[in-house]
């Protein structure tokens, strides 16, 4: 308990510390004393929306991230390079080919796309053990990849935390805050997923049930966050196995734990791509298969040496 206190007390202070640095610091640095017309447009206009699809869009896919696993009791599911926000990506590349100014719309179509991609993911899951799983979620992230460079080439580099404005980061806090509370109430549905399914329904619950409700939480979280700053990897994966090393494997913890430490984690990344090599940056997607490249090895490596995951 007290670890657990501490880990979010912590995580409290990052946050506070890390949202003052990127507030003020990017390709000018700006002092709230003797603030003039040009900084304000720059703080209220720029960085201030990109800030907050940080936070929300760090939240979503920590929580999404944690539910695909909980879900598909895969340690490595993570719906941003299993196919699933490349999918989202897609769809929305193609209703955007039509309707370019319905931003509305594109969430919609993204998450109908994430949707498709989970559902051919899924076709797989009951035979393949998690290690090839993880190949064929690679095969169809390459797949759609493939079909944006095809259908838009123009759209590879599409939306990013780079073009923030506040109707897309509106649209997606309005979503994404919907779907984080969500989660939080529905947390403890994850815990019961370590039973197995007999168990389960010994006791009168619904495993298909639980699980296909998280599983389609967490496809809209990952899909309107792709539809809003981009396909952003590797985030379900860092932040909930980090949680599980500081506040345990009980989701009722981990949920709220993924929250705050996937919202600083995205706005501690992008803040360093951004102001590391200012005026120019480095993409927050690159920056995160860096760092999550030699997680996933990490993961892999313990399940190899016989850890179990729960």
């Amino acid at each position: 308990m007290k670890k657990t206190i501490i880990t979010y007390f912590a995580l409290i202070v990052l946050l506070a510390a890390t949202f003052y640095f990127a507030l003020t610091h990017g390709a000018s640095k700006v002092s709230f004393t003797n603030l003039i017309n040009t900084q304000l447009n720059v703080l209220f206009n720029i960085r201030l929306p990109r800030i907050f699809s940080d936070l929300v869009a760090g939240a979503a896919l920590s929580v999404s991230g944690a539910f695909f696993q909980a879900s598909l009791r895969n340690p490595i599911a993570d719906p941003g390079f299993m196919g699933v926000s490349t999918g989202a990506s897609l769809f929305e590349i193609v209703f955007a080919l039509i309707f370019p100014s319905m931003f509305l719309g594109k969430i919609f179509f993204a998450i109908l796309g994430g949707c498709f991609a989970f559902l051919l993911l899924v076709q797989f899951q009951i035979r393949m053990n998690p290690y090839k799983l993880i190949i064929v979620g690679v095969a169809l992230d390459a797949i759609f990849s493939g079909l944006i460079s095809v259908i838009a080439p123009e759209k590879n580099a599409g939306m990013s935390l780079a073009t923030s404005t506040w109707t897309t980061t509106i649209c997606l806090g309005i979503i994404g805050i919907i779907g984080i509370i969500g989660a939080l109430f529905l947390s403890s549905w994850a815990n019961y997923l370590k039973v197995n399914d007999e168990e389960l329904s010994s006791l009168g619950l619904s495993a298909q049930k639980m699980r296909l409700i998280l599983l389609l939480l967490a496809t809209i979280l990952a899909s309107a966050v792709t539809a809003s700053v981009g396909v952003l990897a590797f985030i379900g994966i860092i932040v909930p196995h980090q949680g599980r090393f500081l506040v345990g494997h009980d989701y009722d913890k981990l949920i709220p734990f993924s929250i705050i430490a996937g919202s600083w984690f995205l706005l501690f990344v992008d803040t360093v791509g951004r102001t590391i090599i200012a005026p120019d940056e480095i993409a927050a997607n690159v920056l995160l298969a860096i760092i999550g490249g030699p997680v996933l090895i990490a993961i892999l490596a313990k399940e190899n040496r016989g850890k179990s995951y729960d």
